[in-house]
């Protein structure tokens, strides 16, 4: 497997790169342990024309201000006060698209990931959900603005 490249991340169509996550393999390397799995959930934001979007009608704030960075970051918000969710950037700098990764099933570094959702055993909810696969893998909001590109959280084929 190879790291998704820069240009990736950069093309125009979020619905179509929203769609081209699926079955790429999300990646993450916390404290020295390496947890991920394959996507099989997305959601993809499209700026500043998606009611839905954090950025709908062109909103910039310190939280979103993410958002329009060039693609190739991740954006992790808190939900409800509780559960850190996991978002791609994509497209160029100042167009504000995002893709909510929501599921992942998972691969690598099971043990670890049981032990972050306090679970016994595996089971389809380990990492069904934004919230739960976030957590599963460690990613908290402190890695907002993160590249995709280096060592801690990545994509791959």
């Amino acid at each position: 497997m190879s790291k998704l490249p820069l240009s990736f991340y950069l093309r125009e169509d979020v619905l179509q790169i929203s769609k081209d996550l699926l079955g790429k393999y999300l990646f993450t390397n916390i404290n020295g342990q390496l947890t991920g799995g394959m996507i099989v959930e997305t959601e993809a934001y499209s700026g500043v024309t998606d009611r839905a979007s954090h950025a709908y009608n062109n909103k910039r704030t310190q939280r979103t201000e993410v958002m329009y960075c060039k693609g190739g970051v991740g954006y992790v918000y808190l939900c409800y006060g509780i559960h850190s969710l996991f978002n791609v950037i994509t497209n160029k700098e100042n167009i504000p698209h995002a893709i909510l990764i929501r599921a992942i099933e998972p691969t690598v570094g099971i043990e670890v990931m049981l032990k972050r959702r306090k679970k016994k055993k595996l089971d389809w909810t380990l990492t069904a959900g934004p919230g739960s696969l976030s957590e599963a893998l460690g990613i908290k909001t402190k890695h907002t603005g993160i590249s995709l590109i280096e060592n801690t959280i990545w994509l791959e084929d």
